[in-house]
């Protein structure tokens, strides 16, 4: 695992930053720089410090002006030089979006402030909270996925905040931090932003460019003493190959448990031989580029592998595999991803230890019983203006992680469950970035669904656009 996280550079010479937000749409470009540079994103996102990631090959691809522009919003607030002095940097945004669905319009906006520190050497503070409002109860699209609070109206959140502490190899950091892991484009299987960001201590720390480590200790509900517990290993064998090996576990204690917080053990042996009832996953994922331009990934989750199957249990496997293209003749990058979930992924006999933060699942938001297939074509020819086209057909059993483990399960049923739920969508989505401190987003998208609700024969569709404005200061 990783702290120190991809940081865009494209440039010569070392500068701190942190990154772009997990929720920004330039995180789907970023992507792209990968197929076509000779340098390899990590595993885990967003950026922390700062790497020189891109070179002057870029200007011959057709990304050099995004790609300046995306290191500009990468630094920290005030682009902060990291001099040897304590410095403070303050930065807000305004949003506001009309959104028109099912024959109805809804309003929403909201407001961020985001505060950041350079106290010393290497020694940083950042935070942000964000409060919003929307007549369908719902913030502005490009916000951080929030702690859902019991009350209606305006909604007050803090996004993210720690403190971090980075060396030449080794980086230390507490507070509520955002993160997701593995090279999906359009879902993480074991660690995602689709909950709201955990509160925890991360340790990292990188050899030689060629392995990288993170690991952490996060509380998912200090009412119920439920923790998180990941660590991950990259792995950089050749240069155009990146191996990650992961593992999380959830589980309730009284204290913390010292042994799941030991970062260097692995925690399936001590959760099957030590403990009873607690969550394990295993992950593994990879980064392949075969040639300039074209780059192949793919991630495996093991949930549960029935490898002494007395009851003829089924086992509890996702994968994702997909592929990138940039052609820069055409400046034209696309991706196609598949992801499959088996039934019962997430789920456990314990309630407690479903796979949940906040109610929202902590890996892949498509959720357990499905499984999608996704092309997205984008180009940045017509720069400030970026246009991404996405299909996507998704089947949905019944299955919920809220349906457990039951110990009647057995191998052989149907993938996916049940009545299945059929959802094609098509979305067209331009993002206009006309100055620094400005940016809109436009989104047409058209669902059409089928047995809607897990109800045979009954199918309907659903036309939505919207159009949002972000002012930065």
């Amino acid at each position: 695992m990783s702290v120190a996280v991809i940081s865009l550079i494209l440039m010569t010479g070392s500068v701190k930053q942190t990154g772009l937000p997990l929720e920004d749409p330039l995180n789907w470009w970023i992507y792209m720089f990968e197929t076509v540079t000779s340098e390899m994103l990590p595993g885990s996102f967003p950026a922390t410090d700062a790497e020189e990631l891109f070179t002057e090959t870029i200007s011959t691809d057709g990304l050099e002006a995004i790609g300046r522009y995306i290191l500009s919003r990468s630094l920290p607030p005030g682009n902060l030089p990291g001099e040897n002095s304590f410095k403070l940097a303050v930065q807000g945004t305004v949003a506001g979006e009309i959104l028109y669905s099912e024959d109805a319009f809804e309003t929403r906006c909201g407001m961020t402030g985001r505060i950041f520190a350079d106290i010393l050497p290497g020694l940083f503070m950042d935070e942000r909270l964000s409060i919003w409002a929307g007549s369908d109860e719902n913030p502005p699209d490009y916000f951080t996925p929030f702690h859902r609070g019991a009350e209606p109206g305006r909604h007050l959140y803090v996004d993210w905040g720690y403190i971090r502490w980075n060396h030449e190899t080794i980086s230390i950091s507490f507070g509520r931090i955002p993160q997701k892991w593995g090279s999906g484009r359009f879902t993480q299987l074991l660690i995602s932003d689709n909950s709201p960001p955990l509160d925890m201590l991360r340790v990292g720390f990188s050899l030689w460019n060629i392995l990288e480590f993170t690991g952490f200790t996060s509380t998912l509900n200090s009412d119920s003493c439920t923790y998180l517990t990941a660590h991950r290993l990259d792995i950089k064998p050749l240069p155009n190959l990146r191996i990650g090996l992961s593992e999380s576990i959830i589980f309730k204690a009284s204290g913390l448990d010292f042994a799941y917080m030991n970062p260097v053990i692995p925690w399936y042996p001590v959760q099957w031989n030590e403990r009873v009832d607690d969550n394990a996953f295993l992950a593994f994922d990879a980064t392949w580029i075969p040639l300039n331009g074209v780059e192949t990934y793919g991630e495996l989750l093991i949930d549960d592998i029935q490898y002494e199957n007395t009851h003829n249990r089924p086992n509890k496997l996702a994968w994702t595999a997909g592929i990138s293209t940039f052609l820069p003749s055409m400046k034209l990058g696309t991706v196609a991803e598949y992801t499959r979930i088996d039934r019962y992924v997430y789920s456990q006999r314990e309630p407690r230890n479903y796979y949940l933060h906040d109610g929202s699942i902590i890996g892949s938001g498509l959720g357990p019983d499905a499984d999608r297939i996704t092309l997205s074509i984008g180009t940045p020819a017509l720069w400030p203006l970026l246009t991404r086209v996405t299909l996507d057909h998704t089947r949905h059993g019944e299955g919920t992680v809220q349906e457990g483990w039951p110990d009647s399960v057995q191998t052989g049923g149907r993938f996916p469950s049940g009545i299945v739920e059929h959802s094609t969508g098509a979305e067209l989505h331009l993002s206009w970035y006309p100055a620094d401190f400005l940016e809109a987003h436009g989104i047409v998208k058209n669902t059409w669904i089928r047995n809607q609700d897990h109800v045979s024969g009954e199918n309907g569709s659903n036309l939505t656009s919207s159009l949002e404005l972000i002012w930065t200061w």
